[in-house]
């Protein structure tokens, strides 16, 4: 299930891949993410509305969404808030 929703690699965070048309609108918090990001987000409509990304490694990485992409730092310990 959590695979729908996010999918990872060591350096690159895919959100909503695969979102199910049921789950029009929805939130999840604390999904753990290869790398060590921790993933909250929220969506309305099967759209993303926003995701906050947790660093814990200190390690950088990619966020992709659709065809939009962030790059997050390598920055242990900070929250970067994406909206989309």
């Amino acid at each position: 299930m959590v695979e729908m929703l996010m999918q990872s690699t060591e350096n690159e965070i895919t959100l909503l891949p695969a979102l199910p048309d049921a789950w029009k609108r929805g939130e999840v918090s604390g999904i753990c993410a290869r790398g060590g990001f921790e993933v909250s987000m929220s969506w309305s409509f099967g759209v993303l509305d926003e995701a906050s990304i947790l660093n814990k490694s200190g390690d950088s990485c990619r966020v992709k969404y659709g065809d939009r992409t962030v790059d997050i730092p390598g920055i242990k310990d900070r929250t970067t808030l994406i909206k989309f």
